[in-house]
């Protein structure tokens, strides 16, 4: 019998983000859900972050009216899955 371990629900929201890697110029990648601890973000195999490996996201765009960027949020790769990466947010 499968127990569901998750402290945050999942929620499905697609949204491009831009992802920050160590080494690596920025990318445009795509959420598949969120929760409040972390991110899946649709990635294929080839250039995938090992996992460990800090990173950071922010949502692409602005806020309201005001032109002020969202912020940065710091992350881990916690694992690879058949279409992504699973990001695990990490307080600062």
């Amino acid at each position: 019998m499968h127990s569901e371990r998750r402290r945050h629900p999942r929620i499905p929201m697609e949204v491009d983000v831009e992802l920050y890697c160590p080494g690596d110029e920025m990318r445009i990648v795509r959420t598949q859900d969120l929760s409040g601890g972390g991110v899946l973000l649709l990635f294929s195999e080839e250039g995938r972050p090992a996992p460990g490996t800090r990173v950071q996201v922010r949502v692409v765009g602005t806020l309201g009216g005001e032109g002020e960027q969202p912020p940065l949020v710091e992350g881990r790769v916690v694992r690879h899955l058949p279409e992504g990466i699973a990001v695990e947010f990490i307080d600062t």
